[in-house]
């Protein structure tokens, strides 16, 4: 159950150039399952480009990146997990020059 001092943060990931998501998709779902389950990971999805909907066809085929709220003491703790993603240590997803992540107040926690 979520309380005021509740920590949350945001995760923007785009991706790489040529990004090989697809070859770890697996891995990635596999490596957040345990998060998911346990309420570490409170949302999350892709990021689409500008002019893409998720409504249309071929959106699954542009994704551009990826977005994460997850809920834990600090950002460096949210660091120190992201690093055992494979979408991060295979650097060929993420970008890590460009990979940001903030503190957020969550007005909409998520339902206990």
């Amino acid at each position: 159950m979520s309380s005021p001092r509740d920590s949350y943060f945001l995760i923007v990931a785009p991706d790489v150039p040529n990004s090989q998501r697809e070859k770890y998709k697996t891995q990635h779902i596999e490596y957040n399952t345990p998060s998911i389950q346990g309420g570490y990971i409170v949302s999350g999805g892709a990021l689409l480009p500008d002019g893409t909907v998720a409504a249309d066809a071929d959106a699954l085929e542009k994704l551009s990146g990826s977005f994460i709220i997850v809920k834990a003491d600090s950002s460096e703790k949210v660091w120190e997990k992201l690093k055992g993603d494979i979408y991060y240590s295979s650097g060929e997803v993420w970008d890590h020059g460009k990979l940001q992540v903030t503190s957020i107040f969550l007005a909409i926690p998520p339902k206990a």
